[in-house]
């Protein structure tokens, strides 16, 4: 294989060009002699390496090619089964198989001969990259010598300097192993000193480990057992290491330390004249060092705090109790017990006493006669009430005591003493939003009494919005709000029913700014402030015959449509405003006093009042012109025309999936699924039954295709069926174009079996 390899390292580059030219060329005639007819096989030839060397017919290439050839024709491929990166003498490219679209080829050699296919548009030499680890530590020309230890690499043993080829991206680990008489004295490269080192190969590498001549070395301490740290290690004495000829190492102590029998001892010095912690090189030679700590006696100190767990400060240097020392005689020490603390609960304390009744901070003076019988002092403390006063929403502006308190807040207070809290009954944040006060949380009310310890008050607040109303022109129309609020206000989230009555005089037109369409009434989820506004229109002196309309107001098609809720507008066609209970089922046919007559049905009643009648469309009538007979009692009978269409489609409102209408304050965003609610559609498969909600199971489709027309643009809904729950009224789910401009006023219209529907207004954002 390397005789090979070499053989391809040899090749000499500099005829490539000449070579691509004389191939170019004699392609070029080739192509000018095939017969028209012939079928032609364009065929890109290349290697994983951008750089590796191949041969394609005996032609040397360094790069990808294309080559037209005869189809059926037959090709020779070649590539080394190793090569070197002509950049990176480290690096190496080794062959895998030659691959097409459809995978390997069966032939796994390294040469290969093909047929030209046009099914087969590209011939790759698949190779993976191999990086060079050269092991430099020691070399031994004739063999015959001793290495000063062994570097395993990847579990294989290495005596001296050699290269070894891995896979790019693999793991590297290496371990050093020292012979007798030397030890490991670290990686050259990276200062590491520990003999394992592992790390991932993503390019050509050197390592170089170092061993050293050992050297005995004893360390003692007086008196004999104690603890000591070599190069960080713990070590007790006596103890013997071996340290590498001119090697440098820390030596330290354990001070203060316990010995055996629990008396404690502090390092007065080192032997060799070096501090308590210092760096000592091993000097050559082959005889044994000696290295002595020397300790003295220690008085064991004990800082304690009542209750446990406080802080105290020692020498300037914080701790927290119980504190456990050791200090020399002759040395002074000052202690000091903070004035107030906490615990670790959150718990307040103040300093009451030290137990040797000294002052607070105290200097303490160490003495011989203190080592047998040791130090223990306790700070004392008394108890402190803590009150941490929040709010939800964070930030307000309450009181403690009459004091100002901006959440959150703390206070300390005497044990037992009596704090009020005071919290705003609501807090304006902006026009038409304020916050409302809800409750206390961790208080019986907004009076406490103080107890030792931390604890935490809340003041919850809850968001509520501003619903204003209006008509057009003023005092139009009579209100019907539920759930009613004395100043407009209502919580977040909360659901309002907004209807209105036609003042004498006047027939209500629709809705705008908040609301839309011409349902009355309708509700509306108070997720921000919210503005409504009845339009009216004033009625000639002369009342106009009632007529009968699209319950969703004016549409393009002067009809309704079987199964449809109308509306009947006229004047004195009630002498009461009522509506249907929505729990009762089926709907009415008698309500407040009124009934409705048409072809032998008598009509399922939704709404009923002196201007207005909601009323459903008989689902079985046919295209044409009906009578409808209203009748009340101490009246004569009204008869009203009606006019059916197969589809007269209506838009009542546009809806978030979560059932939240889609408006100013609230748009809807490019690529959002939306609700149409509507009436009008054109019949189901199959009909429900007049007058009663539709249940759940089966679904009702609509029987005409329905489209949804958003800015010229129509769109295939995702449903088109009748809604559940209710009676007449048709659900149209469909998603709004990602691409839509959102910048341009949009609106959304609904097509039904050809006839157009009103137009609502499509806010974006």
């Amino acid at each position: 294989m390397l005789a090979e390899a070499q053989r391809w390292a040899k090749m000499e580059r500099r005829m490539v060009r000449r070579m691509w030219a004389s191939w170019w060329m004699l392609a070029a005639v080739f192509a000018c002699r095939l017969p028209a007819q012939d079928t032609l096989a364009v065929t890109r030839i290349s290697a994983t390496a951008g750089d590796a060397v191949f041969l394609v017919d005996g032609q040397v290439l360094e790069a990808a090619a294309v080559f037209t050839w005869p189809a059926g024709s037959k090709h020779s491929l070649e590539i080394a089964p190793w090569q070197s990166a002509p950049s990176d003498s480290k690096t190496r490219y080794v062959f895998q198989h030659w691959s097409t679209p459809a995978g390997a080829l069966p032939d796994p050699s390294n040469s290969v001969t093909i047929t030209a296919d046009p099914g087969i548009p590209w011939y790759n030499a698949d190779l993976t990259t191999e990086y060079d680890v050269s092991i430099n530590f020691y070399q031994c020309p004739d063999g015959g010598c001793a290495p000063p230890g062994t570097i395993w690499l990847n579990q294989t043993a290495y005596l001296q300097n050699t290269d070894v080829w891995l896979a790019a991206g693999s793991t590297v680990s290496l371990d050093a192993s020292p012979n007798a008489g030397y030890v490991f004295a670290g990686w050259g490269q990276n200062g590491s000193l520990a003999p394992v080192y592992t790390f991932v190969l993503n390019g050509g590498t050197t390592v170089y480990p170092q061993f050293s001549v050992a050297r005995v070395i004893q360390l003692m301490t007086v008196p004999d057992g104690l603890a000591l740290l070599a190069d960080r290690a713990t070590v007790f004495s006596p103890a013997t290491v071996e340290w590498g000829w001119n090697t440098t190492h820390t030596l330290g102590a354990v001070s203060p330390q316990a010995d055996k029998q629990g008396r404690w001892w502090m390092l007065r010095s080192w032997s060799d004249g070096g501090a308590a912690s210092h760096t000592y090189t091993v000097p050559p030679g082959d005889s044994v060092v000696i290295l002595t700590g020397q300790f003295v006696p220690a008085v064991a100190v004990q800082l304690l705090t009542d209750p446990s767990g406080l802080p105290l400060t020692v020498d300037g240097t914080g701790s927290v109790s119980p504190t456990n020392l050791a200090w020399a005689p002759g040395d002074s020490h000052t202690v000091t017990a903070p004035a107030t603390a906490t615990d670790a609960q959150g718990g307040p304390w103040v300093f009451r006493q030290w137990s040797n009744g000294a002052p607070n901070p105290q200097t303490i003076p160490v003495t011989d006669a203190q080592v047998a019988m040791g130090i223990r002092l306790t700070a004392s403390y008394d108890p402190l009430s803590r009150i941490r006063v929040e709010s939800v929403p964070s930030g307000l502006a309450l009181a403690v005591d009459g004091a100002a308190c901006h959440t959150p807040c703390e206070v300390s207070r005497p044990v037992g003493s009596t704090v009020q809290l005071s919290a705003p009954a609501s807090i304006g944040v902006s026009d038409g939003v304020r916050l409302d006060f809800s409750s206390w949380d961790g208080a019986a009310g907004p009076t406490v009494t103080a107890v030792a310890g931390y604890h935490k008050i809340t003041a919850y607040y809850q968001t509520s919005y501003r619903l204003a109303l209006a008509t057009s022109p003023a005092g139009a129309g009579i209100w019907r709000i539920s759930p009613a609020s004395a100043d407009g206000y209502y919580i977040a989230g909360s659901a309002v029913s907004i209807g209105i009555d036609a003042a004498s005089g006047m027939k209500f037109h629709g809705w705008s700014q908040d609301l839309s369409g011409a349902a009355n009434p309708q509700s509306l989820t108070m997720d921000g402030p919210h503005a409504v506004l009845a339009r009216f229109d004033k009625l000639p002196d002369t009342p106009p015959p009632p007529t009968i309309g699209n319950a969703a107001g004016d549409t393009p098609v002067n009809a309704v449509a079987p199964g449809s809720i109308a509306s009947l507008f006229g004047s004195a066609l009630a002498d009461r405003t009522a509506t249907a209970d929505p729990a009762v089922d089926p709907l009415p046919q008698t309500l407040a006093g009124v009934t409705l007559l048409c072809s032998g049905h008598l009509l399922p009643l939704l709404y009923v009042s002196p201007g207005q009648i909601n009323f459903q469309v008989p689902g079985d009538l046919q295209p044409g012109a009906y009578q409808i007979a209203l009748q009340r009692a101490g009246s004569p009978a009204i008869q009203v025309e009606l006019t059916v269409a197969r589809n007269a489609p209506g838009l009542f409102v546009v809806t978030h999936q979560d059932g939240t209408p889609v408006t100013v304050d609230s748009p809807a965003h490019a690529g959002e699924p939306l609700v149409l609610y509507g009436t009008g559609f054109g019949p189901y498969v199959p009909m429900p039954m007049d007058g009663f909600q539709v249940p759940p199971a089966p679904a009702f489709p609509l029987a005409d295709p329905v489209v949804v027309v958003v800015e010229g643009r129509n769109i295939s809904p995702d449903l088109a069926a009748a809604a559940t729950g209710v009676v007449g009224v048709t659900v149209v789910e469909f998603r709004i174009p990602a691409d839509l401009d959102a910048a341009a006023p949009a609106s959304v219209m609904v097509q039904s079996g050809g006839a157009a529907s009103n137009i609502l207004a499509l806010p974006l954002e």
